[in-house]
């Protein structure tokens, strides 16, 4: 397979900033968006998008309070609707897109389900990377962490008013990277991901995680049980998810399979395979994801698959 071409920076203006990004490939090709996971920023898949066909023309992008994209304003939280609208954002107003295919690993996968809900004629073919879908809530629990989140997330935003920023070296950062995720995160791949989540703050080997520390609290706003298959029913995009042997499933398990039943019932096509790897699988092993993508999305588009 031909290399796919090194990246092209782009800054996409927001209302708050802009978002980060960079795009590479054929132009001229099938349009494919590339979003990353909770905490994270595009250098997720930077060892993955080397084995792809040379044909997409793809866009990965760090979203707000990730990698070098701008933070949210002081007072406004991260959460699944207000991803979304930066997905549409992108999309409709900067790349103008009508019809495109659509990559995501963890959060970036949730984010991406839900826009293909809500936009079911744009999103062609969708990839979940060991994720099946936003996180949600039953009855009960909704009222008592939405009570939660909101002291969770006052809390974080008084941190952001000016509470002085802690330094490490580097390395000892990179280390951090890798302990909070279990060990999931090797070394590379952490060192792969800092290279835009982290910077220097002073002269010396002083530095910081770039990512807003308000990031912290994802769960201000989720859905119920209920509405979130509610939603879901409304996509019909072809939908392949990629599960990591080595990771668990991030909900109940009733909930994960009502989940499928609702994909293989109203999305045109649904597959589902497992590969070996843990949560971070573009980065942990991505020669088993790169076929799997590869195939499923130029199958019956008339481009030679390798």
């Amino acid at each position: 397979m031909a290399p796919i071409g090194s990246p092209r920076d782009i800054l996409i203006p927001v209302p708050w900033g802009h978002i980060s990004g960079n795009v590479r490939g054929n132009p001229n090709g099938q349009r494919v968006l590339l979003v990353h996971g909770w905490t994270d920023n595009l250098g997720t898949f930077d060892l993955l998008i080397p084995l792809l066909s040379e044909s997409y023309y793809l866009v990965c992008i760090d979203l707000p309070g990730h990698g070098q994209s701008s933070h949210f304003p002081q007072g406004v939280p991260y959460n699944l609707i207000e991803y979304v609208v930066a997905i549409r954002r992108v999309i409709r107003n900067y790349l103008k897109w009508t019809k495109f295919d659509y990559i995501g690993h963890s959060l970036g996968g949730a984010i991406g389900i839900m826009y293909s809900a809500i936009f079911p004629t744009e999103v062609e073919r969708f990839i979940l990377i060991d994720y099946i879908k936003m996180l949600s809530w039953s009855n009960e629990e909704t009222y008592l962490n939405f009570g939660k989140y909101c002291k969770e997330f006052l809390a974080l935003d008084r941190q952001r008013m000016g509470v002085h920023t802690m330094a490490f070296p580097l390395a000892k950062l990179q280390d951090l990277y890798v302990q909070v995720t279990g060990g999931d995160l090797s070394q590379e791949a952490a060192g792969i991901l800092l290279k835009r989540g982290a910077r220097q703050l002073n002269a010396g080997d002083n530095w910081t995680f770039t990512r807003d520390v308000a990031i912290r609290n994802p769960g201000l706003f989720r859905f119920t049980h209920t509405t979130t298959l509610s939603i879901l029913e409304n996509i019909r995009c072809e939908v392949l998810l990629i599960k990591a042997t080595g990771s668990r499933l991030f909900e109940p398990k009733n909930i994960c399979d009502a989940t499928t039943r609702v994909y293989e019932n109203n999305c045109k096509l649904y597959k589902y395979i497992e590969v070996p790897g843990n949560h971070f699988l573009p980065l942990s092993n991505p020669t088993a994801v790169a076929p799997h993508i590869n195939r499923f999305l130029l199958s019956n588009r008339n481009v030679e698959i390798s």
